[in-house]
C-alpha cells in the first residue's frame, strides 16, 4: 500500500542516453524512483544498506535524531517502513554517520560525535563504533535482565538499550565497512586514521562489558575528515583492498589490509582493550578528485569490479574501474550537500540517500527485477 503511494506521487525521470558502466544500455531506459521520504522518519539520512539476511530489507541511518528507518519489501507493493530509536541512542548512535552489515543479523554503526550525550554533557573522546543485532522485534528495545543487572550494579536506573558492544577509540567516525566475523574498519576522523576494530565476543544485548576489543590504527595523519560529510568505505573481499573516500583530501585511496608491521602501543579509553599502530602499510591514492571535477567524495560502493563514488558537492555519481579510470558519470539531481551513502545491488540497481531532502532514491534499468541481496557482502 505505501509503495503504491510513493510511486504514484514520486518524481520519475527517464534518460535516453546509455550509461553502460551502470548497466544501462541504449536499449534500456533507466528510471529514478523515490523509495522513502520524511514520512518514513528520514531525518538527515546519511547512509543505507540492505540486510543480506533479509532480502528486500533496507536500513537507513538518520543523523538528526540518532535513528534508523527500516524498510521492508523494498520495491514491491507491500513495501513498509518503521522508524526506530534505541533507548540509549544518545550515546550508541549519537550523530550516526554510517552503517555496515556483517555476519548474519549483525551490523555496526559509526558516529560523528565527540560524545556529548546529545548535548547533555561536556564532550569527551569516549566514542567509537557500535555493534548491533538486526532482529526487528529486538532492535531499539530494552533487555529487562540487563536493565536490572546494571541498575543494581550502579545503584540507579540504567538502560543501555539494544546495543551488543561498543569500542571507544574513534571519535568523529565518518565511515564503516565489514571485514569478517565481528571485525569492521572505520574512518577515524578525530585521529585522521583508518582503524580496524575487532569486537571479539559481544557482551549481549544491553550490557556494558567492552573490555575485550582489539583496535589497530593505520596511516595516521594521511586522511582528513570533512565535517558533516561521511567518508564511506568498502572492502573488496577478493583482493583484501580497502577503498576509502578521503573526503577532506578530495581523493579515493586504497589500503592493503594485509600489509604493515606492528608498531607502538596506544593509550586506551577502556581498560582491557588492546590498541596499537601498524606501520608501513601499503596505502596509496587511486583517484584524485580534482582530475574529475569531484569536490567532496562521500558515497562509495563496489559492485561488479566497478567503484561508484558520489560527490556530495555536485550530486554526481561517478563510475571508475579498479585502476582508477573514469568509466561513466550520472547526474542524480540531488542538491549540494545531499548525496551521501550509496548502495548497489547490481550495476543497474543503485540506491542512494539525499540528506537535504530527507529522501532515498532508487536508480535502475526499466527491465530490472528487484535484486537486493548484496554481491559484495558475503558471509
Amino acid at each position: 500500500m505505501i509503495i503504491m503511494l510513493i510511486f504514484a506521487c514520486a518524481e520519475q525521470k527517464n534518460f535516453s542516453d546509455g550509461f553502460p558502466a551502470f548497466g544501462f544500455r541504449n536499449t534500456e531506459i533507466p528510471q529514478l524512483n523515490q523509495i522513502g521520504s520524511a514520512e518514513d522518519g528520514l531525518n538527515i539520512p546519511r547512509d543505507l544498506t540492505i540486510n543480506p539476511g533479509a532480502p528486500g530489507q533496507m536500513w537507513v541511518v538518520n543523523r538528526a535524531d540518532d535513528s534508523v528507518s527500516v524498510f521492508t519489501d523494498v520495491g514491491t507493493e507491500a513495501q513498509d517502513s518503521k522508524h526506530m530509536i534505541d533507548p540509549y541512542a544518545l550515546h550508541f548512535m549519537e550523530e550516526v554517520s554510517s552503517i555496515a552489515f556483517g555476519k548474519p543479523q549483525h551490523f555496526a554503526t559509526c558516529q560523528e560525535s565527540m560524545n556529548t550525550y546529545n548535548g547533555q554533557e561536556q564532550e569527551n573522546e569516549f566514542m567509537g563504533p557500535t555493534l548491533w543485532h538486526a532482529e526487528l522485534d529486538e532492535f531499539a528495545t530494552s533487555n529487562p535482565e540487563a536493565v536490572e543487572y546494571l541498575s543494581n550494579l550502579f545503584g540507579m536506573p540504567v538502560d543501555l538499550g539494544s546495543h551488543y558492544d561498543m569500542l571507544h577509540e574513534s571519535p568523529l567516525c565518518m565511515g564503516i565497512t565489514w571485514e569478517r566475523e565481528n571485525i569492521y574498519w572505520v574512518f577515524d576522523g578525530f585521529n585522521q586514521s583508518i582503524a580496524r576494530y575487532d569486537f571479539v565476543d559481544d557482551h549481549g544485548m544491553g550490557y556494558d562489558d567492552h573490555s575485550d576489543g582489539i583496535i589497530i590504527k593505520y596511516v595516521t595523519g594521511e586522511i582528513k575528515r570533512e565535517p558533516d560529510i561521511p567518508s564511506h568505505m568498502r572492502i573488496d573481499h577478493k583482493t583484501g583492498l580497502l577503498y576509502v573516500a578521503d573526503t577532506g583530501n578530495n581523493a579515493i585511496k586504497v589500503l592493503d589490509i594485509t600489509s604493515g608491521t606492528s608498531g607502538r602501543s596506544l593509550p586506551v579509553e577502556e581498560p582491557g582493550t588492546i590498541h596499537f599502530e601498524k606501520e608501513n602499510a601499503d596505502f596509496h591514492t587511486l583517484i584524485e578528485g580534482a582530475d574529475h571535477n569531484i569536490v567532496h567524495p562521500s558515497g562509495l560502493t563496489l559492485i561488479d569490479d566497478i567503484l561508484l563514488v558520489g560527490d556530495n558537492k555536485t550530486g554526481i555519481i561517478h563510475a571508475f574501474d579498479l585502476e582508477g579510470n573514469l568509466m561513466d558519470s550520472f547526474e542524480t539531481g540531488v542538491q549540494e550537500g545531499g548525496l551521501m551513502g550509496i548502495y548497489a545491488a547490481s550495476a543497474d540497481d543503485i540506491f542512494y540517500v539525499d540528506s537535504v531532502a530527507n529522501e532515498v532514491w532508487r536508480l535502475q534499468a526499466e527491465t530490472t527485477e528487484p535484486n537486493l541481496i548484496p554481491k559484495t557482502e558475503e558471509y
